[in-house]
């Protein structure tokens, strides 16, 4: 198999559509295509908190990426992966392992201190891609939903 250019870049306003059809095929969670999502989509991408980034493979939407970060004040801040998302034609040609490098390198530049994140239960794919980029199982996450409705 020939080995193939993974160009990362930042995302841009301008990608709502390219990332939202990615969303689609991928046949996870699609938001509803409004106003209020592409207001959510714009502040993530403007967020100096957090990452989100393209995987482009001759100008074409291979993958993407989505990393906050957390500081805190009694150890050096932690960087979450929120979500990793390569484009089934891509798969097992090294988009995901380059956006995991990527991530890796972000982290380590602002001084992070440990990468985490959480897979869905019985994604082996997901499982091998992390285990082979060095992420380990460490403890249990635990979740509250929120009522988003108000209190």
């Amino acid at each position: 198999m020939p080995e193939i250019q993974v160009h990362i870049r930042r995302g841009r306003r301008t990608d709502f559509t390219a990332v939202m059809q990615l969303l689609a095929a991928s046949r996870g969670a699609v938001p509803p295509p409004d106003r209020a999502t592409l207001r959510r989509f714009r502040n993530l991408v403007n967020d100096l908190g957090a990452d989100f980034a393209l995987a482009l493979v001759d100008g074409a939407l291979a993958g993407l990426v989505h990393v906050s970060y957390a500081r805190q004040l009694p150890v050096l801040p932690l960087a979450r992966l929120e979500q990793l998302l390569v484009a089934e034609p891509f798969r097992r040609q090294g988009v995901g392992t380059a956006l995991l490098a990527y991530v890796r390198q972000r982290a380590r530049r602002r001084g992070c201190s440990a990468l985490s994140g959480v897979l869905r239960p019985g994604d082996s794919a997901a499982r091998g891609l992390a285990e082979k980029a060095g992420l380990r199982p460490a403890g249990e996450c635990l979740q509250l939903q929120l009522d988003t409705a108000g209190d």
